[in-house]
């Protein structure tokens, strides 16, 4: 009966010593997976943003305008610090004026890496990852 109790209690220490080792891989995992979701939630962002803009260019009377404020005014409620320069670049190139002339939008975001100390990305490490979305379409015929 005596050694019965002797070898519950020690191994009483165990699950703390356990918990211990596994705690620091538990947060690197969820530090990722939380990092993740920021680029994901980046890149559909500025996928999205690309097209409306290439759609409002097409639209437009000034294509490279209609195209900013289109870019601007879809992500900014979504992406934190979406504004022209730092973190984001929106480039619209086009072929022409006439209907069917190709323009196309480019657009480059820089997410912030939250976790840069821990989360080993890049070579350069200069705590952000670019995102970029680009999208092309023919300009419409206006009425």
């Amino acid at each position: 009966m005596n050694k019965k109790k002797m070898t519950i209690r020690s191994e009483r220490g165990n699950v703390l010593i356990e918990f211990a080792l596994i705690l620091p891989v538990l947060i690197l995992i969820i530090a990722g997976i939380i990092q993740f979701g920021f680029l994901l939630n980046a890149k559909i962002a500025v996928n999205t943003a690309s097209y409306e803009a290439v759609r409002a260019a097409t639209l437009s009377d000034d294509p490279e305008a209609g195209a900013i404020e289109a870019a601007i005014s879809y992500a900014s409620a979504s992406l934190p610090g979406w504004k022209i320069g730092e973190r984001l670049s929106v480039e619209v190139i086009r072929s022409g004026n006439l209907p069917g002339d190709m323009v196309q939008v480019n657009i480059l975001y820089n997410v912030p890496l939250f976790f840069s100390e821990f989360l080993i990305i890049t070579e350069n490490s200069n705590d952000f990852i670019i995102v970029s979305g680009s999208s092309s379409m023919g300009i419409e015929e206006k009425d």
